[in-house]
């Protein structure tokens, strides 16, 4: 097995994780104040997530949960959609990150690294079974809790006012599928093709 190299060891530091940390943190939150138009309750296409799976492919799950949380905490204390804008963002974007990180460790994949998703069939089954996880996670908080918070009714009334569990689930499906794209396409450009995994990944 080939040794790291002594900057790949540097990049493998407490330190350097933290400060990457830090940095991503700080990049997804701006992203998060930039003004884009928002859906009925609260929903926006933006690069937050973007962040989030970028933070993945260069430096692992684990400090990509702590970019989510921490961005989350900002947008349920200083957003205006709140701590229900915030757990919406946070149970819809993680499985774009822990669902290829789990991937990843399937018996077939012999090379536990980032650059095994730098492979188009690898990346592309990544983002259907994240996607399919995200649109049944989004769908599900959606129905039971966010959008009955967000318009002050229950579940029943949601459903009546979208005229059923089929367009409910269409109007999830369409917007989480293309936030979910924009997350993983952006970050994966990102990472491999402009190669910020060659030179700040620390796996």
């Amino acid at each position: 097995m080939q040794e790291p190299t002594p900057a790949l060891r540097a990049r493998n530091s407490r330190t350097y994780v933290l400060v990457a940390t830090a940095v991503m943190s700080t990049i997804a939150i701006v992203l998060d104040m930039l003004p884009l138009p928002r859906v009925i309750w609260g929903m926006k296409i933006d690069l937050v997530g973007a962040i989030w799976v970028l933070t993945f492919f260069l430096y692992g799950w684990k400090p990509a949960l702590t970019v989510g949380s921490i961005t989350a905490i900002y947008i349920a204390m200083f957003s205006n959609t709140g701590y229900v804008g915030a757990v919406m963002k946070f149970i819809a974007t993680i499985p774009m990150f822990l669902v290829p990180a789990a991937m990843i460790n399937l018996p077939f994949f012999g090379k536990k690294e980032s650059r095994v998703f730098e492979r188009i069939l690898v990346i592309t089954a990544a983002t259907i079974l994240a996607s399919v996880t995200r649109l049944f996670l989004a769908t599900a908080v959606n129905l039971y809790w966010a959008i009955p918070i967000w318009w002050g009714v229950p579940s029943e009334q949601v459903l009546t006012r979208l005229g059923g569990i089929v367009p409910l689930i269409a109007f999830v499906a369409s917007l989480n599928i293309i936030q979910g794209i924009v997350d993983i396409l952006v970050s994966w450009a990102l990472a491999f093709k402009l190669r910020l995994s060659q030179h700040f990944g620390t796996w």
